[in-house]
């Protein structure tokens, strides 16, 4: 099987490409606050109606992951980013044509939300395929044009609200996904995307049937397994956790901040902050992570016990100064979560299992951030002008809360796990020639497993 040299120009085109596609095409998530507050003061919805909105659009970027794995496996790489640029063209686009909040849940929380889960999984598996040496510093790369979008989309989104309204910036958003196909129409398959298409096609139907049939049971096996992990159990309880207050603080910063006098241009600016945090709490826990010496879950329970006590301290922080210092302080506590998120798998269920691992783990973030409209209810209050809004001090409290207890459980992991890590780590060292000879004859596997991970 062909392998391109790590130093080949395709090579970093592809990077390039797919470093503007995650800029462009799966951002919104961040800037969705923005958003959230422009549909209360424009339509004639609810708080939690509007909080739904942004949930069921944040949640799909997770619960629509295997999607865009099913497309780039079926198709290519090429196809599953640029069906999801015409899918978000579509949502955004019927979105800026009505103003009823049932046909925005589908237009712009459904049908958008899922396009940039399409985009954000094709330019990863491409990735992967295009680098076998340097993998993990190509998908760093690319994936810094998220924390690059979250520098710099928040104020040109404020800017764009404020010149075309709500219903231009919809469509405005579709335009900039569209262009995405552009970009995902240059990333072409390479030898190795195209050499493992032309393997399954010369297999006849009965073959493929019955190794689909024997791949299904052994998934179906492996995630059975895996949910009777204790450790892991706790790990997903951790994720949905960390995904609800994550929610919280990205749907909830812009209506605070507003409130507590902050002018729409400079809640942009605040939200950019955690743009700077991102990208230096990527680079920086990338490195850490990369130690062998550091124990991930250590990491993991530092970062969000702070950013979980900085978070319960928020409504108090009233300068405008300090409220940078935090927001730029939460992004580089938070921007590193999915690094640390798959070491620690790989020590909770092995890498055999790390493909069932990270897809229960998946759902588990999504369905975290559903749950954060039915938080909503329960806060749901009546303000001096007798309107429902929501209690956004007890909001970021429940926040912060539970940023601490996901640090806990993730945590209370360490124990069992970390005496089986280490077993299998002194039997892999016991047996150097063993381990090069499975990685070598398991080079499919590992692909495999790196693009339904991502």
């Amino acid at each position: 099987m062909q392998k391109f040299d790590i130093y080949h120009p395709q090579q970093w085109f592809v990077v390039l490409f797919g470093f503007v596609c995650c800029f462009l095409g799966t951002s919104i998530t961040y800037i969705s606050g923005i958003i959230h507050l422009e549909i209360i003061e424009n339509f004639d919805v609810t708080y939690v109606q509007a909080t739904w909105v942004g949930s069921i659009f944040n949640s799909m970027f997770l619960l629509s992951c295997p999607v865009g794995s099913l497309l780039a496996n079926t198709f290519s790489c090429r196809v599953c980013i640029m069906t999801g640029s015409v899918v978000g063209l579509i949502g955004f686009v019927l979105t800026s044509l009505t103003e009823n909040i049932y046909i925005i849940y589908v237009t712009y929380g459904l049908i958008a939300g899922t396009s940039q889960s399409l985009i954000y999984t094709g330019v990863l598996i491409s990735v992967g395929y295009y680098f076998d040496k340097g993998r993990s510093i190509a998908t760093g790369m690319v994936v810094n044009g998220c924390g690059v979008a979250m520098l710099a989309l928040p104020p040109i989104m404020q800017q764009c609200v404020s010149s075309f309204g709500i219903h231009g910036t919809f469509r405005l958003i579709g335009a900039a996904f569209f262009q995405c196909a552009v970009f995902g129409a240059l990333m072409r398959p390479n030898n190795v995307e195209m050499n493992r298409k032309m393997e399954n096609k010369t297999k006849n139907t009965k073959e493929l049937y019955d190794n689909q049939c024997v791949r299904l049971g052994k998934s179906v096996r492996n995630s059975l397994s895996t949910l009777g992990n204790v450790e892991f159990f706790l790990f997903c309880l951790s994720t949905f956790c960390w995904n609800v207050s994550f929610n919280i603080s990205y749907l909830y910063f812009p209506k605070y901040f507003k409130t507590n006098g902050v002018s729409k241009l400079d809640v942009s600016y605040l939200i950019s902050a955690t743009g700077i945090g991102n990208i230096c709490g990527r680079y920086l826990i990338g490195l850490a992570a990369s130690d062998h010496e550091i124990d991930s879950r250590l990491l993991f329970f530092g970062q969000f016990s702070l950013i979980g006590m900085f978070t319960l301290f928020l409504p108090f922080l009233k300068s405008f100064t300090i409220q940078f210092v935090y927001m730029t302080a939460f992004g580089l506590y938070t921007g590193s979560v999915w690094i640390l998120q798959t070491v620690i798998l790989v020590e909770l269920v092995s890498l055999s299992n790390l493909a069932s691992g990270f897809g229960i783990v998946m759902f588990c973030g999504g369905f975290g951030q559903l749950a954060v409209p039915l938080l909503a209810e329960i806060l749901e209050n009546d303000n001096h002008d007798n309107v429902p809004d929501i209690d956004l001090p007890k909001a970021f409290a429940v926040s912060g809360s539970l940023y601490i207890l996901s640090a806990i459980l993730c945590a209370l992991t360490a124990r069992k796990s970390s005496s089986k890590y280490s077993s299998v780590t002194n039997l892999s060292h016991g047996d150097e020639k063993k381990k090069t000879n499975d990685i070598e004859l398991n080079d499919d596997l590992e692909m495999e497993l790196f693009i339904e991970k991502r």
